[in-house]
């Protein structure tokens, strides 16, 4: 094989690079690294604009529909982006203000709690038939103490750190405003001119990649495809879950109802085990004020996920990201892994567009084989 004078420079460009990054690593991670946390600004801007910009082009669709006059077609977009980014931000504001006072609420009643109450939950517990085999099972009542206070210990020692790191974060306050609010800058400017950036990027990418600009394209189309019906169709679910726990627990009277369900709601972006997470807070804030209504909100959480998992997430959801159920709990235990809550969330429309890639190239190659079979037996 020969080799033609641009693909020796190629070659030795390349050779040259992996040189140096292998003789100057500490220094190459350095440098990435500083342009990481220079460059995250942008990268939250353009997180941020990906999702206004979904309510943007709604609402743009509802000017355009509603308010049939020609000058709407100048105004639409600004007027657009103010009303997206007013919902986000109003939302935001309502879920703070209603979930932080009943957590400030449970946090007290939580350390106000005297002994008296925590041994005569103890004491229920040991009580219970059936929490009596397990504790039999497990090494009887000494081992589950110990075992009990090894997890308190961890867990406080959790709290603790999670209090340091927020307490740290406090610190740093106004530069992470000041990053927020250019984020939010640089996110209004690409959604302003959304269309001349995208026209810019595609003629870019036709000049520079050649023949693989059609890769490009074809494979950003099915990631932002991916990207949006995740979003939407998790957000409608995380919407209608939050409503149906929130009407269940005002009807059953338990404790923290728009708090829990909003939690619900929130945690339910997380396909699979997101919901989960949003129960167990739920549960916690519900055992400060009776640990019998806690079991109950258990009982009522799994009914609820049944009945709307079976009867509303297929036709809500379905398969909006084209992506299997086993494949789902291996994206979010790998994007858990290496991202935490964000990781999860990104996780799946990723692995569902690099499956829906695999799937279009199986599906080529099966067919030029098959085309090939015919053609060698005419």
């Amino acid at each position: 094989m020969k080799f033609t004078k641009n693909q020796f420079i190629w070659l030795a460009v390349l050779f040259f690079s992996c040189f140096l990054i292998y003789t100057y690593w500490e220094t190459v991670v350095s440098i990435c690294n500083t342009i990481y946390i220079a460059s995250q600004p942008f990268l939250v801007g353009a997180g941020i604009a990906f999702v206004v910009n979904i309510l943007m082009s709604f609402y743009e669709k509802l000017l355009v529909k509603f308010i049939p006059f020609g000058f709407i077609a100048k105004i639409k977009r600004p007027v657009a982006l103010l009303s997206a980014l007013a919902t986000i931000g109003l939302v935001f504001t309502w879920v703070v203000f209603t979930v932080l006072p009943d957590l400030i609420d449970s946090i007290n009643t939580l350390i106000s709690q005297d002994r008296s109450a925590i041994n005569n939950l103890i004491n229920w517990l040991l009580k219970n038939k059936s929490l009596q085999k397990i504790i039999q099972d497990l090494g009887g009542v000494t081992q589950v103490r110990e075992l009990i206070n090894s997890y308190s210990a961890q867990l406080l020692q959790q709290i603790m750190n999670g209090l340091t790191s927020f307490l740290t974060s406090l610190t740093s306050l106004p530069s992470t405003l000041i990053n927020l609010f250019i984020s939010i800058v640089f996110s209004c400017y690409v959604l302003a001119g959304k269309e001349k950036l995208g026209n810019q990027v595609n003629r870019l990418v036709d000049v520079y990649l050649g023949h693989y600009g059609k890769t490009f394209h074809y494979v950003v189309a099915i990631l932002n495809n991916r990207f949006r019906n995740f979003f939407v169709y998790q957000s409608i679910e995380a919407c209608i879950l939050g409503t149906l726990c929130y009407i269940g627990m005002r009807i059953f009277d338990f404790p923290y109802a728009a708090t829990i369900s909003i939690l619900i709601g929130f945690s339910a972006m997380i396909p699979v085990v997101g919901a989960y997470i949003g129960v167990t807070i739920g549960t916690i804030l519900i055992m400060t004020h009776s640990v019998t209504l806690a079991l109950l909100f258990i009982a009522y959480v799994v009914i609820l996920q049944q009945f709307e998992g079976n009867l509303i997430y297929p036709y809500v959801v379905g398969g909006s990201t084209g992506l299997p159920g086993i494949w789902v709990i291996f994206a979010i235990t790998i994007g858990s892994a290496l991202g935490g809550i964000l990781g999860m969330l990104v996780s799946v429309p990723v692995a569902a567009t690099l499956y829906q890639i695999v799937k279009d190239n199986v599906v080529r190659r099966e067919e030029a084989k098959a085309a090939n079979a015919i053609e060698n037996n005419d």
